[in-house]
């Protein structure tokens, strides 16, 4: 092996591994001083508000727009391409899949809490609190949420997944990814083994779902629903929290146990979870009418460009 094949493979490109790795460094490093200089900025509104997602909203929108426009220059300067090829914009197809993506992340969180709610475990009741509280409280969920699974979306199953794809090397993105998904979540309230491998799974889903259709509109819309019903809807713990969403359509009464119904991590720690992960991994695989747009399919194929010299 030659040094340029270190680096390089035989069509020129540099290799998946190092643009992966670039991208995570560089990406780091500019988002920790984003963060930092939007912590310094909003300093005063720290002091004014008790409400953390008002900052967490400020930080997930930052953090979004730069895991995408450092894709975008990751693609551009290693194999020359488009915006289009990261899966954000307006591709044939988009508003379908993310219609879909809401669909099955509702009916799958859905199928996580049966198990529990038809043993009598799990009991919902109407909220209370006045409409205009209410809605302000769900309305500041969405926007949460919303941003969450962007950035989530963006980070996990954006260039990263992307450009090993393009290499050939899904299977290995989708493990590296998922297993940093799932460990992204082990400091959260309360996780445990089971919230940790339906983390896992969660991340395997997601990633199968951009796959599918070569978009982030199908993952981003059931990351997005499957947070929101649970939290918003349902009012269950999200990954173990519960400030995100702490006022909700309905009220959770949880008699446990643990592997029934998550308990203090929410239904993400159940075993009913996971067999609505599995559930809605065969539905990706057997859903028709997903196809990716033509475009994207070109664009997701090994790019040659000029090979260096040595």
């Amino acid at each position: 092996m030659t040094f340029f094949a270190i680096f390089f493979d035989n069509s020129g490109l540099i290799r998946s591994g190092w643009r992966a790795l670039f991208f995570l460094v560089f990406y780091g490093i500019v988002s920790l001083i984003a963060q930092v200089l939007l912590i310094a900025g909003t300093a005063y509104l720290a002091k004014d508000t008790s409400d953390q997602r008002l900052l967490g909203i400020a930080g997930l929108f930052v953090g979004t727009i730069l895991a995408g426009s450092i894709a975008w220059v990751c693609g551009k300067i290693f194999e020359k391409l488009p915006f289009a090829a990261f899966g954000a914009s307006f591709s044939k197809g988009w508003l379908k899949h993310l219609i879909v993506g809401n669909l099955l992340g509702f009916f799958a969180i859905v199928l996580a809490i049966l198990p529990a709610f038809a043993d009598g475990k799990l009991r919902f009741a109407a909220s209370s609190e006045p409409l205009s509280v209410l809605s302000y409280q769900i309305g500041l969920s969405f926007v949460f949420f919303a941003l969450g699974a962007a950035f989530e979306e963006a980070v996990f199953r954006g260039y990263i997944l992307q450009t090993f794809a393009r290499s050939g090397l899904a299977w290995l993105a989708i493990a590296l990814t998922s297993l940093i998904f799932g460990a992204f979540h082990l400091a959260n309230p309360a996780a445990d083994w089971v919230s940790t491998a339906n983390t896992i799974l969660a991340g395997i889903v997601f990633s199968l779902a951009y796959l599918k259709t070569l978009d982030l509109w199908l993952p981003f819309g059931q990351h997005f629903m499957w947070n929101f019903a649970q939290g918003s809807i349902f009012g269950i713990e999200v990954s173990g929290l519960k400030f995100l969403s702490p006022i909700s359509l309905l009220v959770e009464t949880d008699h446990g146990p643990k592997w029934l119904t998550g308990e203090a991590y929410g239904i993400e720690g159940s075993l009913g979870c996971t067999a609505a992960l599995l559930l809605l991994i065969a539905a990706i695989y057997f859903m028709p009418g997903t196809e990716p747009d033509p475009k994207l399919t070109g664009l997701s194929r090994h790019t040659a460009v000029t090979p260096p010299v040595s």
